[in-house]
């Protein structure tokens, strides 16, 4: 398959893997404070807090200087009943909980405010941390290009493929270090998948499988609490749902009349097409981030999706069963399937003409697969396969943390090869919105690689694979469509020689 993505590219450098604390001291810069900017105080983001404190009590050069939120917050002990179990938790989210985490001063209208443009302005803010609803953060992080800040922005890049491209060409035009919060692309597993596949030991790649499963019967994302103190007073509701603010030509979210205040429709905006894509950018981005790593694949071809909302009938608009095939010019294929009904896990591997790679806790597995025997597996598993081979691969304690300090490291070495860039993160946006455009719609749809879209999707995919195999496998070239350079790797019987043969009897 094709071999274009480069590795240094696509997950930095082997230099800059094991750069730690203890050797920032020989870098350039490393001894200048990166100061960071919050914009979104929710649940994720008081994680990312927790973590530049924890560095910052470590002596890193590190600070949060900023915060950003359209709620004023609110902070409480409480007890939580689920289960069967009674615990009691603290709650602290939104604006001045934040505020105070960070030690900054609540009063502090330039450090602490509703509109995130302001702390684009300040000189001090070096990087912008973007974990707000998924509407927005393709807004953000093109206004926080623009401003000449580095950016971490959660998962997803985009809400829409068009946003992605937008975020993507911005970034590409920039010198800008951007990260995407696909935290497991910290694990060296994915890269080594990769460096095992292009070795060629498995032959062609020929189909991806991932998935992502959850099961909670308060349904889920519905486990995000309400409290009283989410009101019109305290949240800028307009500043919430983005009407006013476009990428792409489209306004990023409703208006208030199509959207009246709701503060289950704002602690819980998982739950509402408007704001996420549910199952699609909340449960399967990272798993099909990972598998494109892998596969050495980027934008597909050709997504196809089926799905619905067949249980959890709570109001919400996100289906809570979804599967995705995504098919590439390479020559293969991705599947990614997620439910929000059941729990049951599904393996997550990678098929090849010559073997199969398994993912497994700890490293992968290689089940060798040999065409010239025919079929050597069950047709179901009922019991556990022995692999051929197995690599271990030393995962790291804390994926976030590791993307962080991979991150700033690149931030300190102006080097955009992140753990999870743009480019890779953009092709994911891309392929999983198509597959809710085509959930949504009812078609398959295609992406025009030259100019960036989505188009129908009609009989030429498939016709031109055919016309191929009349050709006997030559190189797409000599065709004139541009795919995947595998000739024909059969080994046909004698008899074969009989087919296509006019009859001179």
């Amino acid at each position: 398959m094709s071999q274009t993505v480069d590795r240094r590219a696509f997950l930095g450098s082997a230099a800059a893997l094991s750069l730690s604390a203890a050797n920032y001291a020989g870098v350039w810069g490393a001894n200048e404070r990166v100061g960071i900017a919050f914009v979104g105080c929710g649940g994720r983001a008081q994680a990312h807090m927790d973590l530049v404190r924890r560095l910052q009590a470590a002596g890193e050069a590190v600070a949060p200087v900023a915060v950003c939120d359209v709620w004023d917050g609110h902070e409480e002990e409480y007890t939580s009943v689920f289960g069967g179990q009674v615990s009691r938790r603290r709650y602290a989210q939104g604006l001045y909980p934040a505020a105070r985490k960070c030690g900054l001063d609540p009063a502090d209208r330039r450090h602490v405010t509703k509109d995130y443009r302001q702390l684009l302005e300040l000189p001090e803010v070096d990087v912008v941390c973007i974990a707000t609803p998924d509407h927005w953060h393709a807004r953000m992080t093109l206004d926080a290009l623009a401003a000449g800040k580095d950016v971490f922005v959660e998962r997803p890049l985009g809400r829409t493929a068009a946003q992605a491209v937008a975020v993507l060409h911005a970034w590409q035009q920039s010198q800008r270090v951007v990260v995407v919060g696909v935290q497991n692309l910290a694990d060296p597993l994915w890269v080594q998948a990769w460096d095992y596949l292009r070795s060629g030991q498995l032959g062609h790649v020929v189909q991806g499988q991932t998935g992502a499963f959850r099961n909670d019967i308060r349904g889920q994302w519905r486990f995000y609490r309400l409290v009283e103190q989410m009101h019109p007073r305290s949240i800028d509701w307009d500043m919430f749902l983005g009407h006013r603010f476009e990428v792409a030509g489209q306004p990023i979210g409703p208006s208030p009349r199509q959207c009246p205040f709701d503060r289950a429709v704002f602690a819980q905006w998982r739950c509402y097409q408007q704001f996420s894509g549910g199952p699609f950018h909340e449960l399967l981005y990272a798993p099909v981030c990972r598998l494109l790593a892998a596969m050495g694949v980027r934008f597909p071809a050709r997504v196809s999706a089926a799905g619905g909302l067949y249980l959890e009938y709570d109001g919400r608009t996100v289906p809570d069963v979804v599967t995705v095939a995504a098919d590439f010019d390479e020559g293969c294929q991705l599947l990614a399937t997620a439910t929000t009904l059941s729990n049951y896990p599904l393996e997550e591997l990678i098929r090849c003409r010559l073997g199969t790679i398994k993912f497994v806790r700890g490293g992968f597995q290689v089940y060798r697969d040999d065409p010239s025997r025919g079929s050597v597996y069950p047709p179901r598993l009922e019991g556990m396969l022995t692999p051929h081979y197995q690599q271990a691969v030393a995962s790291p304690r804390h994926e976030t943390e590791a993307l962080w300090r991979h991150f700033l490291a690149c931030v300190r070495q102006r080097r955009q090869s992140t753990y999870c860039p743009p480019d890779l993160a953009a092709a994911a946006s891309v392929l999983l919105a198509l597959a809710e455009q085509s959930l949504e719609q009812g078609l398959a749809l295609g992406w025009d690689a030259q100019q960036q879209r989505a188009v129908s999707a009609d009989a030429h995919w498939l016709a031109r694979w055919r016309q191929r195999s009349h050709h006997g496998g030559k190189p797409a070239h000599i065709l004139g469509w541009s795919g995947a350079e595998q000739g024909c790797t059969l080994q046909p019987p004698d008899y074969q020689k009989l087919a296509n043969r006019p009859e001179t009897g």
